[in-house]
């Protein structure tokens, strides 16, 4: 499955996308910043979660690209659900992309393709969290037409990241 915008392709995850992945989001200790995980260490953490990825493709329920610049091709993020909610099954987005492509109008572009790809996939809502702190992740979940529903204080992060935060959480519903 390929999903193509005016300036990007959003297609499935493959092993060549190591490097790429690797140097341009996965070991940016800002990009992950406000991400459930830590950045990469090496290339062998980001090679092991692309293999996990790969297995997981033929799954009904994994929706996950790679996004990846039309110029030349090169990974430079990732978008996918990445859970789902247990009252009404509609999924939860997440994203990432490089630093160099931050305040570009990229992750809009990425993020509205995908809203729609799962809108066609026959969900009827779509839901997504920001730290409070992430300033720029919240204005990208608005310029998409998400509407905020409320603040969710946690203990925990996630298993990597063991530190209380408070989420903004939105969702879009198909029109």
């Amino acid at each position: 499955m390929i999903i193509e915008t005016e300036r990007l392709i959003l297609r499935e995850p493959s092993i060549n996308d190591v490097d790429d992945m690797y140097n341009n989001w996965a070991n940016d200790p800002e990009v992950t910043k406000y991400l459930t995980w830590n950045y990469h260490k090496n290339k062998e953490e980001t090679k092991n979660i692309l293999e996990r990825w790969i297995k997981e493709i033929d799954d009904s329920k994994t929706h996950r690209f790679v996004i990846a610049l039309k110029e030349d091709l090169k990974a430079v993020g990732s978008i996918d659900v990445v859970d789902y909610d247990e009252k009404d099954g509609s999924p939860e987005i997440g994203y990432c992309i490089s630093r160099k492509l931050w305040n570009k109008g990229y992750m809009s572009e990425a993020a509205k393709a995908f809203i729609n790809y799962l809108f066609n996939q026959g969900f009827e809502k779509i839901r997504i969290g920001a730290y409070v702190e992430n300033i720029a992740s919240n204005r990208v979940i608005q310029k998409c037409g998400f509407t905020f529903t409320h603040q969710e204080y946690r203990e925990h992060c996630s298993i990597f990241k063991p530190n209380p935060v408070t989420i903004n959480w939105y969702e879009i519903v198909k029109k």
